[in-house]
């Protein structure tokens, strides 16, 4: 009689260390598996923005020239180009976004206006921003980083 007595006492002594511990642990998880994926929104913006400026460029390079069709004029327009790179962005967005397009050399320093881009020069598209993270201050993190993500491509053409 005694033994289950026991027994019994020392099951529910377990369970009471298990919620304990549990309690203890569980926070400092939860905090590391919202840290991966805080960094991981974080990385992801950055890549999409990316490869955003690199279809922005490429739009640019293959628009120099503008195309006349029924009156109106289409394709070497800024306003071209930044919604190209709005499209391919796929809605991910940085808070005070600006996209910049110009010609430049291959380190992406601005040489004049990218419609006179002539041959073997680079096209550059510039995307900026200000990254709001989601939950700074449960993770120690800053609140607010720029962004910058910007693609160089050469024109083969003009």
């Amino acid at each position: 009689m005694k033994l289950r007595r026991t027994q019994a006492c020392s099951k529910r002594r377990r369970r009471a260390v298990a919620t304990i511990e549990a309690v203890f642990t569980l926070p400092l998880v939860l905090m590391f598996l919202m840290g991966i994926l805080e960094y991981g929104r974080y990385v992801m913006t950055q890549q999409v923005l990316t490869n955003a400026a690199r279809e922005g460029a490429r739009y640019a390079l293959a628009h120099t020239e503008a195309v006349t069709l029924m009156g109106s004029t289409y394709g070497n327009q800024t306003s071209d180009v930044q919604a190209e790179v709005n499209r391919a962005s796929a809605g991910v967005k940085l808070a005070s976004q600006t996209i910049q397009v110009y010609a430049s050399d291959a380190q992406g320093n601005n040489l004049g206006n990218w419609i006179d881009a002539g041959s073997g020069e680079g096209i550059c598209v510039r995307i900026s921003g200000t990254y709001h993270f989601l939950i700074p201050a449960l993770l120690k993190l800053p609140a607010t980083r720029t962004v910058t993500a910007q693609a160089v491509m050469r024109s083969e053409g003009n």
